[in-house]
């Protein structure tokens, strides 16, 4: 196996266990990109929203919603685009979403 393989194989396996925790309560994604920084982040993000009786799953029903939301939120995360660029977005994409997307930009964006 190759590096690439061995990177793509692996990036796979994170994303197939990160889609089996958001599912149980936020989202399904596709594979991480931004690397173990980000992972790390949405991790304590999906723990968060899990906890938080009052979130309101966002509907990412189908492939290309899940992957515009992890662009999205990757975008976030790297400082590319505002916290109200995010929720603007998010609210446009999925409309009567925006305090989930509020949330999910202070945690995206938090310390």
């Amino acid at each position: 196996m190759n590096k690439f393989q061995g990177t793509k194989l692996h990036r796979a396996a994170a994303a197939i266990a990160t889609t089996a925790v958001l599912a149980a309560g936020l989202m399904t994604t596709t594979v991480s990109m931004a690397g173990p920084a980000f992972d790390a982040k949405m991790s304590s993000v999906i723990a968060h929203v899990k906890e938080d009786p009052g979130y309101k799953k966002i509907p990412l029903n189908t492939s290309a919603d899940r992957e515009w939301f992890f662009q999205e939120s990757q975008s976030l995360f790297e400082k590319k685009i505002s916290k109200e660029q995010y929720v603007a977005d998010g609210s446009k994409q999925f409309p009567g979403y925006e305090a989930s997307f509020a949330q999910l930009a202070d945690l995206l964006t938090a310390s």
